[in-house]
């Protein structure tokens, strides 16, 4: 596959209903790797962050092209929650792919409601996946779970506009369990006050909680290597929702760092030496 060309901007590709984001770095000759982020991910747009995606993503390019994919843009606000659902998000991925020529197979680096859609788009589009890097996530959302009453809290706090509360909570809970108030709203106070895009993550959250969108008795149907990582701190998504992941992916590698939190792509030990080793053993020819 040729390198892909150096990005000027953020790309669009058309989906039905509306449009999805992409950003792409040329790279080595390694298999391209397509990452699909967090439900966070719906807060704003990826383009005006493209110098923020040069700086996380230049060290994976030095081996491998990289496509940065995030969620779809509906035309109507009101098809949100379609548009959202992990299954049709896994849907509009491929589209985006296949829209600016990268027609797989890819590896897939993908971390929390970035890993359900990962999820999906292996077992329904498994050609176009070769190999997938999950950080922190659930194949399923139980109801009576507490990462469901902390989305529905997310929500509840979205929707009356509340993003001093939702932030600083946020932050807490990305934090490693027993991390103090202090840490937690030192964060927050970086973050942008006013997302630009507020539909797409309430419509996320909304669609994570719908059982329609759990995959979990799906992965057994995937048979690509897998390696998951979790935060045994993890105040979002439990080291137990991970585990399940690993246990039913045949063939599935599990790491825990006990000290870390959510944000494993940042605070888990030695993650991106991990990731391109395992990364590298799917590229052709002998591993660097």
């Amino acid at each position: 596959m040729c390198p892909m060309p150096d990005p000027a901007a953020v790309g669009f590709v058309a989906i039905p209903g509306g449009r999805i984001e992409t950003f792409r770095l040329s790279g080595g000759p390694g298999t391209p790797l397509l990452v699909i982020g967090g439900v966070e991910t719906g807060l704003r747009p990826l383009a005006g962050t493209e110098s923020v995606l040069v700086r996380r993503w230049s060290s994976r390019a030095a081996r491998r092209p990289v496509v940065v994919v995030g969620r779809p843009l509906p035309d109507d606000p009101a098809d949100s929650i379609r548009m959202l659902r992990p299954r049709q998000a896994a849907e509009s991925t491929a589209a985006a792919l296949a829209g600016i020529g990268v027609p797989g197979p890819v590896a897939i680096e993908a971390e929390s409601g970035g890993g359900r859609i990962a999820l999906w788009l292996s077992v329904e589009q498994p050609r176009l996946v070769s190999r997938l890097v999950l950080a922190s996530v659930a194949s399923e959302t139980p109801l009576d779970s507490p990462m469901a009453e902390r989305m529905r809290q997310w929500i509840a706090l979205a929707e009356h506009g509340r993003w001093g509360e939702f932030f600083a909570q946020m932050a807490l809970q990305m934090k490693p369990a027993g991390a103090t108030p202090a840490d937690g709203f030192s964060v927050a106070a970086r973050l942008q006050p006013k997302p630009a895009t507020p539909q797409r993550f309430i419509a996320e959250l909304r669609a994570t909680l719908d059982p329609a969108s759990f995959v979990s008795a799906r992965l057994g149907e995937i048979r690509v290597p897998t390696l998951l990582l979790a935060g045994g701190q993890d105040q979002v998504v439990p080291v137990a929702a991970t585990r399940l992941v690993a246990d039913r992916i045949p063939g599935s590698r599990l790491a825990i760092d006990p000290d870390c939190g959510h944000t494993v792509r940042s605070a888990f030990s030695d993650y991106d030496r991990l990731v391109e080793r395992f990364l590298a053993e799917g590229d052709p020819g002998p591993a660097p």
